[in-house]
């Protein structure tokens, strides 16, 4: 006899993120993310199939198509990134040793910076700081990736971890152009760029994450001149008793 078993239960449905709001924009961005991957695959196999001396041009129509690809595809990851700080409140904070992190990530952009021909320094003191260490992680990433698109080869980036009473500090200093007064007052407005950055290919999002990443685990992002000309951007820490 064939077991009966019980019929379906109805499960409650998540309340939908507000319009505008960084969850509606992720939720949106996670819904391209699947299509772009394989209209990716699609290119990468038709471009395969070019082979030969008549194909050239057409190859070369590809690539570059793939290349925008590549950048829309960044676009989408920062904008998943953005989503995240509508969590970050919710995700509990931890005991994060703040110098390995920044170590560890400055070893991670290292090949970057090198390639460049930007030297990638590092000092500081050991500090245990109160945050999620992955979102720590991000903060990072973000102001190393600033800092190494806006300064020029032959330049330095030091990273630089201290404390200061009560908070655990992480300090980015560049040697680009930096920003003016007017344009610090804007740089976390989501999608906002300066004069500097209007160039460059992005979102705008990266110091919007970094501050909302950093707010939500009761720290802040602090912007202002490096005594060397360039941006001096500081992830601030409730230090860790």
């Amino acid at each position: 006899m064939t077991k009966r078993l019980p019929a379906p239960a109805p499960v409650p449905a998540p309340p939908l993120p507000a319009v505008g709001s960084p969850s509606m924009a992720a939720v949106a961005a996670h819904q391209v993310r699947g299509p772009l991957s394989s209209v990716r695959l699609r290119l990468e196999l038709l471009r395969d199939t070019l082979t030969g001396a008549s194909h050239t041009a057409a190859r070369r129509e590809v690539s570059g198509v793939l290349h925008e690809v590549d950048r829309l595809s960044h676009v989408l990851e920062q904008v998943l990134a953005w989503g995240t700080v509508d969590r970050g409140a919710d995700t509990p904070v931890e005991t994060v040793d703040v110098l390995s992190v920044a170590a560890s990530r400055v070893d991670a952009w290292s090949a970057l910076a090198s390639d460049r021909g930007v030297r990638l320094r590092m000092d500081g003191t050991a500090v245990t700081g109160r945050h999620v260490r992955s979102s720590l992680e991000q903060v990072l990433d973000v102001l190393l990736d600033n800092a190494l698109h806006m300064t020029p080869g032959g330049g330095s980036v030091l990273v630089a971890v201290h404390t200061a009473a009560s908070e655990a500090r992480v300090e980015v200093r560049d040697q680009g152009p930096g920003m003016t007064n007017e344009e610090i007052s804007h740089a976390c407005e989501p999608f906002w760029r300066g004069s500097s950055g209007r160039d460059r290919k992005g979102t705008g999002l990266g110091l919007t994450i970094a501050a909302g990443l950093l707010a939500a685990s009761g720290g802040r992002l602090e912007l202002g001149r490096s005594p060397v000309g360039g941006l001096r951007a500081v992830a601030v820490l409730p230090r860790a008793e």
